[in-house]
């Protein structure tokens, strides 16, 4: 009996320390378990936009940020044999990707790091912050290059996508994020109102992100404020 009770309170101990040892390993792992670690804190702001969070008491007042390349997710396209187009003729080459970065990262500053006394940085390394931009689902109306089938297209829009953002800061940490459906191209406070068709035109669509980009921008300043 002497030897019983304490080789039988050890096997209990060593029980108990192999469950707890245990449980972490059947957690989730994953992306999906990591940006929502990464997340956690941001406070939701009131926004024109479908949605704004930041850290508590965010400030971006004389600071510097690099906007790294643009991501572009292309909705899906059901082939169209009538049209004789492909789903890459909707897709922007590798000069169109340049200029819709910059015109991004240019529109970004006018409406947004202006007004706080900040500025784009040249690099990473140099950078106080880190802004990712993505166009998800994103879908022209039609091949910024026209062809024989698409040289005279009417559309109420030149584009729709969804604009995302993620504010990060030295150490990776996330600071905001922002998410928004953009009906690029439709302009609900004109006198005209919504629905007026247009001749889809490459000039026609450029300036139609830049005049909806400046849009977005202005109001995720707004909901900063």
């Amino acid at each position: 009996m002497r030897n019983f009770l304490p080789i039988s309170l050890l096997a209990i101990v060593l029980a108990l320390l192999g469950c707890a040892q245990a449980g972490p390993t059947v957690a989730p792992q994953g992306d999906a378990g990591a940006g929502a670690a990464t997340a956690r804190g941001l406070q939701p702001r009131a926004s024109d936009l479908d949605s704004v969070a930041s850290a508590f008491a965010f400030d971006l007042s004389n600071a510097s940020v690099y906007v790294a390349p643009i991501q572009i997710d292309y909705r899906k396209r059901s082939a169209d044999v009538r049209e004789r187009l492909r789903a890459r003729d909707f897709e922007l080459d590798g000069s169109e990707r340049e200029r819709l970065q910059g015109l991004m990262a240019e529109t970004f500053a006018q409406r947004f790091l202006q007004p706080r006394n900040s500025g784009l940085a040249g690099s990473p390394a140099s950078a106080d912050y880190r802004l990712q931009l993505r166009l998800e689902k994103l879908a022209l109306s039609a091949p910024l290059e026209p062809s024989t089938w698409t040289w005279r297209v009417y559309t109420d829009q030149s584009a729709y996508a969804v604009l995302a953002g993620e504010l990060y800061d030295r150490e990776g940490n996330l600071v905001m994020r922002f998410r928004d459906r953009r009906d690029i191209g439709e302009n609900p406070g004109s006198d005209v109102g919504s629905g007026r068709l247009q001749r889809f035109t490459s000039a026609t669509f450029w300036a139609d992100m830049r005049m909806d980009m400046r849009r977005a921008f202005s109001s995720l300043d707004r909901s900063l404020r």
